[in-house]
């Protein structure tokens, strides 16, 4: 009989217990606790009204993120912490039913002399964490700075990158506690921040740098159609940009900037289909021409950037044809309606040197100068020789009298030069004879010598200027037609005769009335002068 007590014993346990696990099967376990709230007993929708009551408070609690010597204070809603409502309620209602069977009816028993508890668990709300740390870390969190380069003339260079750091949202999810039991106190987590690399390393945009600087290191060969262009490589080096796709570096150009290199080489003549100008009862008319390739297409700045980031130092650029008839319309367009300065000379009849006036006379006349271009004699004439129609004259050598090929053009140079002074109109270059020339104007006349000595008129106005020279058998008349933009007069002149060195002023009036003044100087040599 005494034997048996123990074993009658567990046997009154254990039906007590299956009793209770019967009367209860639908609530919660006797004496169990969630965050000092009892919920022992509940049915689910007891539990479930506790459980939201909780969830409601939780986003009040303090949560205190230790990083070195920054303690960070918030809140568990400002970080994306709420109550898992439905893992806490799973882990509420095992209590007492996943334990191994033997010792349920004991835990059953001992539950009822004292309280279990349960956890509250939690979910993050990740894209709610990540600005919410940004925010609490504010100048503490410092974000990586990804390599890139400076680019100047002087060399495309490597401004090295640097690591970042930061609280990211993986360290603070990583040192939260799963559940908490008592949400009136704070969460206290400790982290350490996590240094941040740039996607990109320095090697990686060094080796390019060292590409952009390699084939800038000489000249850059353009050829566009029949037109070479050299450029000095380092002025294409301030175009370049680094970019990346993801974690690859990349080289790049901006198109813009080569295109203004591109225009500043000037590759294309002023007027490539070589159109010029004829003047019937007193009407300029666009003349001849032919078709010409010039540079560029729009897409010549992109070949430009392709061929470079290619390694390439010679580049082929696409190149237009510009008709003969496009010409036309275009000079057609550019203001040439009257004569704004005229300057005549004379000579003798019947010599030699007037067969070379009306010779480079009849080859200049209808040259157009388009706006912005410069004309030159030699350039437009060349040398003077007796294929071109040129004959023996008369010229002064080493400031010595002589004959030579083309002798007496210099008068079509000084009655050129006298009608760009009136016409106001810049002449760049220009020499006096060494000896005063009395047939013209004192200080004021230009000789020429191929390819030596030059006679230079620069069109800075915007409109077209076209030379007209007419002449008889004892005088040259050089006419400039285009529209008016300034007018070029004498003021000042010292000395007016004699030799040694002379400096003429004229004074320019444009038409909006501004004027500006501009020095010519000659040197004539005291001696024998011809006549």
């Amino acid at each position: 009989m005494v034997v048996a007590t123990p074993l009658v014993l567990i046997v009154l346990l254990a039906a007590a217990w299956g009793l209770d696990h019967w009367l209860t099967s639908d609530k919660v376990a006797r004496n169990v606790s969630v965050a000092g709230v009892q919920v022992g007993g509940s049915t689910p929708s007891e539990l479930n009204a506790e459980l939201q009551t909780l969830a409601e408070q939780l986003p009040k609690t303090k949560v205190q993120i230790q990083s070195g010597s920054n303690n960070m204070i918030t809140t568990a809603g400002e970080l994306g912490l709420s109550m898992d409502v439905e893992a806490t309620a799973t882990e509420i209602n095992n209590i007492g039913r996943i334990e191994p069977l033997p010792t349920r009816p004991v835990r059953w028993f001992k539950s009822l002399f004292g309280e279990r508890s349960a956890d509250i668990a939690l979910s993050v709300d990740s894209e709610k964490l990540t600005p919410s740390l940004v925010a609490l870390q504010g100048e503490r969190r410092s974000l990586p700075v990804e390599p890139s380069i400076t680019a100047t003339e002087e060399a495309v260079t490597l401004v090295p990158g640097t690591p970042g750091t930061e609280i990211t949202m993986n360290d603070v999810v990583s040192a939260l506690p799963q559940s908490v039991s008592d949400i009136s106190q704070p969460i206290k987590i400790k982290v350490e921040p996590t240094t941040t690399d740039p996607l990109l390393t320095d090697a990686s945009v060094q080796t390019l740098v060292d590409q952009a600087n390699a084939v800038t290191a000489g000249p850059v060969n353009l050829n566009a159609g029949g037109t070479k262009i050299e450029v000095e490589g380092k002025e294409f080096r301030p175009a370049f940009i680094l970019t990346s796709e993801g974690a690859t570096p990349k080289l790049s150009m901006k198109p813009e900037s080569v295109s203004l290199i591109l225009e500043s080489k000037n590759p294309s003549q002023p007027n490539p289909t070589k159109v010029r100008f004829d003047i019937v009862d007193g009407v300029p008319t666009p003349v001849g021409g032919e078709d010409a390739q010039v540079c560029c297409t729009e897409e010549a700045p992109q070949k430009i950037v392709d061929g470079l980031l290619a390694g390439q130092t010679t580049i082929d650029l696409p190149t237009r044809v510009e008709t003969a008839q496009q010409g036309r319309d275009w000079a057609a367009g550019l203001g040439v309606k009257e004569v704004i300065g005229s300057f005549t000379t004379k000579h003798k009849c019947c010599e030699s040197r007037v067969t070379n006036i009306h010779q480079i006379s009849d080859i200049v006349r209808g040259t157009l100068i388009p706006p912005g271009a410069t004309f030159s004699v030699n350039d437009t004439v060349g040398k003077r020789t007796t294929a071109k129609g040129f004959v023996e004259g008369g010229v002064i050598q080493d400031g010595e009298f002589a004959t030579d090929i083309g002798g007496g053009v210099s008068q079509f140079a000084t009655t050129t030069f006298n009608a760009a002074f009136f016409g106001g109109l810049d002449i760049p270059a220009y020499k006096a004879h060494s000896k005063y020339i009395s047939r013209y104007p004192f200080g004021r006349e230009a000789t020429l010598a191929y390819p030596s000595v030059d006679l230079k008129i620069r069109n800075e106005t915007p409109y077209g200027v076209v030379i007209w020279p007419n002449y008889t058998n004892t005088s040259l008349t050089v006419s400039l037609w285009s529209t008016p933009f300034a007018k070029g007069e004498q003021t000042a002149q010292n000395p007016t005769s004699g030799c040694g060195s002379v400096s003429t002023e004229r004074t320019r009036t444009f038409v909006d009335g501004h004027t500006e003044k501009d020095t010519f100087r000659a040197k004539y040599d005291c001696g024998e002068t011809p006549h």
